[in-house]
């Protein structure tokens, strides 16, 4: 978990660092959201992979993808190849799920707040490499430096790969008389399809809504937007009529209403989280400083909260049987620290360094809890595919949340911020015909030299009208998020304690009876149990 934290915080909170080195501004936000899109799509199928043939090489594979990925980031010249490579990067990372799914069922289900807070605790830790020591590398060589963001990315991945290929080996879930023709058959092709079919258009509709150059009213916003929504339903509509057993298989939702609860809760988290990771970076390079140590410093204290405070939540967790609770209340932090980031101006940068750790009070809670709740929810079976469809669903609002979160602060700024700077340069003698100059300087942070006619009295006013207008954009999208939150915290309150689940039973022993698999292995030799029941009878026997 250390090194998918790094994978999530890094490239983000460097944004801006590596779009100015390989160019390509306007497209930044495609640093991230390639990565977010192709995991939802992943997640769910390396989990039933794993949750049915074994976990071991689809993690190996994964991790090998992610190496790829990074040596690939790492030497990249262009915006297109960085996408090329976070969408990589993206495919692997789908195997966070099935990596939730691993320390939980070989530990006693009583102490899977504590194995969920270890993983938490180790991603906060990855915040340290990915905010300061990637600062660093970048202010030291501001041409390059952002190398060492898929450098680290390549170091971490092939440790993590060449460990799992020495040390992990668990017992075989299935054998091989199942064909591999039969395996993929059982996986729900047409609802992955259907998935991406809406995933993309979506994310690429907003992606051209909050572009200057087409905005809401262009056929290249609207028309990919409906398509997606389009998408979006006919997968809905197949996976709940078109099979029961597809990604969303229908057994999740047969065990009360703490798995849909937890896919809508964990979703608005998500959102609330990639806002943090995104716009709260493009907020403090905007506004409070260009410098990228100080830069990721702002962003730190979220981070860091969550290490302090997770051990308490899982402590308390574990002692009284209580994961509904914590979860609440994180939300209420979390409603407290959206509040006052919404109240944020462009001097208020102190306040908004606590506004963060109040945020990462509330962040501590609901991704540790959600996750250990959902396993503890559905039956053993069905706890990686369970797992990586709250990390998609997680994804899915981050992306989702994101990309509106860019539209709303566009259509606050696009035209506005230039409108602004015109307004304060041109009364004290500045010359229209170098305002555009003037414009690139403001918003990039440097350039003022090249500029004719500009004095430091041009320049201090053009900034603070800027800043006053985007700093009035970044409220505008906080704010915007407060309904999601308020829906979350009360609908929390209808989560059940899995009170009797929290128990010394274990999921998936390290070790399993070879008597019981010996039987299931006879009975398939001899034709007596079909493939379906097969995947089913040895799970059974690995799980005794």
């Amino acid at each position: 978990m250390l090194t998918s934290g790094y994978e999530s915080i890094a490239p983000a909170a460097n944004a801006f660092a590596i779009a100015g080195a390989v160019g390509g501004m306007d497209k930044r936000v495609w640093i991230v959201q390639a990565q977010g899109i192709p995991s939802i799509i992943t997640g769910p199928i390396m989990a039933i992979i794993s949750d049915l043939y074994g976990r071991r090489w689809i993690i190996i594979g994964a991790f090998l993808l992610a190496s790829v990925a990074s040596i690939l980031g790492m030497t990249s010249t262009s915006m297109t190849q960085i996408i090329v490579a976070q969408t990589l990067a993206g495919c692997a990372g789908g195997i966070s799920g099935t990596m939730f799914a691993v320390p939980s069922e070989v530990m006693p289900s009583r102490y899977r707040a504590h194995v969920q807070t270890g993983m938490s605790w180790f991603s906060g830790l990855s915040s340290i490499p990915a905010l300061i020591g990637m600062g660093a590398a970048i202010k030291a060589d501001p041409i390059s430096g952002w190398k060492w963001v898929f450098r680290t990315q390549l170091i971490t991945n092939g440790i993590i790969c060449v460990g799992f290929l020495l040390l992990y080996h668990p017992p075989p879930r299935t054998q091989t008389v199942i064909s591999f023709t039969k395996r993929m058959a059982t996986l729900d092709w047409i609802g992955y399809f259907l998935l991406f079919a809406g995933l993309v258009p979506l994310l690429m509709g907003f992606a051209w809504a909050s572009d200057s150059n087409y905005g809401w009213k262009d056929a290249h916003s609207y028309g990919p937007v409906i398509a997606g929504f389009i998408g979006f339903a006919a997968c809905l509509l197949y996976e709940w009529k078109g099979r029961d057993d597809g990604f969303i298989h229908h057994e999740l939702f047969r065990h009360g209403w703490n798995f849909p609860i937890a896919v809508f809760v964990i979703a608005v988290e998500g959102s609330l989280f990639y806002l943090l990771n995104n716009i709260w970076p493009t907020q403090v390079f905007t506004l409070y400083s260009h410098d990228a140590i100080i830069a990721s410093l702002y962003l730190l204290p979220f981070f860091m909260t969550i290490v302090v405070i997770s051990p308490f939540l899982s402590i308390y967790a574990t002692k009284y049987k209580d994961v509904k609770w914590p979860i609440v209340a994180g939300f209420v932090f979390f409603l407290s620290a959206i509040i006052g980031y919404g109240t944020t101006t462009a001097t208020s940068n102190k306040a908004a360094i606590a506004y963060n750790a109040l945020a990462g009070i509330g962040f501590s809670s609901p991704l540790i809890l959600i996750i250990s709740l959902v396993q503890l929810s559905t039956p053993p079976l069905y706890i990686g595919i369970t797992s990586a469809l709250v990390i998609s669903a997680r994804t899915l609002g981050g992306t989702v949340g994101l990309a509106i979160a860019e539209v709303i602060y566009a259509a606050k700024t696009n035209s506005q911020v230039p409108e602004a700077i015109a307004a304060a340069a041109i009364p004290l003698g500045f010359s229209p015909a170098n305002l555009t100059p003037l414009i690139v300087a403001i918003l990039s942070g440097n350039g003022f030299d090249k500029i004719p006619g500009v004095t430091g009295q041009i320049i201090g006013a053009a900034s603070d009208a800027a800043h006053a207008v985007q700093a009035k954009g970044f409220r505008t999208v906080w704010l915007s998020f407060i309904p999601a939150v308020v829906i979350a915290a009360g609908i929390t309150c209808l989560f059940k304690n899995p009170k009797e689940r929290m128990n010394w039973s274990v999921d998936a022993p390290l070790k399993v009876h070879d008597e019981d698999q010996a039987k299931v292995e006879e009975g398939i030799e001899h034709g007596e149990i079909d493939t379906k029941e097969q995947i089913h009878m040895i799970e059974d026997a690995g799980k005794r």
